[in-house]
């Protein structure tokens, strides 16, 4: 399946926020919104993501973090898909590199996130309608 479709289904509503935020204040938007990652943006354009690992992380190696800002803690180095990369494709790459959340990009701006969890419940879903089809043969067959 398509990330497009995958986006037709769960919604495009992403949540973004600039480098200088803190990351007190993005620990208060991911819990409000109940979301593992926050894409962080410069004029429109994906420049890092900041995820509850990523926050983790940083207590670790820092003494404080609630007034640090994004950039400081955020990956840089982000992953970004289209509309029409594939599921499977992406859902490897995923489980491969080690990261959860995924920016769709369409036109050269921000349309969605989607997350392992997304790439996993389609693919099950798909896979249990293909075993109901094939159970569905088989005792027909007989």
């Amino acid at each position: 399946m398509l990330i497009r479709d995958i986006l037709k289904k769960k919604g495009s509503k992403t949540i973004t926020t600039s480098k200088e935020t803190k990351v007190v204040d993005i620990a208060h938007i991911l819990a409000k919104e109940k979301i593992g990652a926050i894409v962080i943006l410069e004029k429109e354009k994906v420049i890092g993501i900041l995820s509850e690992r990523d926050i983790v992380r940083a207590f670790t190696q820092k003494k404080t973090v609630r007034n640090t800002q994004a950039q400081e803690i955020m990956t840089k180095n982000v992953f970004i898909c289209g509309l029409e990369d594939n599921n499977e494709d992406l859902l490897t790459l995923m489980v491969t590199k080690h990261f959860r959340h995924l920016p769709v990009i369409d036109k050269n701006k921000l349309v969605g996130v989607v997350s392992i969890g997304d790439l996993v419940k389609d693919r099950t879903k798909r896979l249990k309608k293909e075993i109901d089809q094939l159970k569905s043969y088989v005792t027909k067959s007989y």
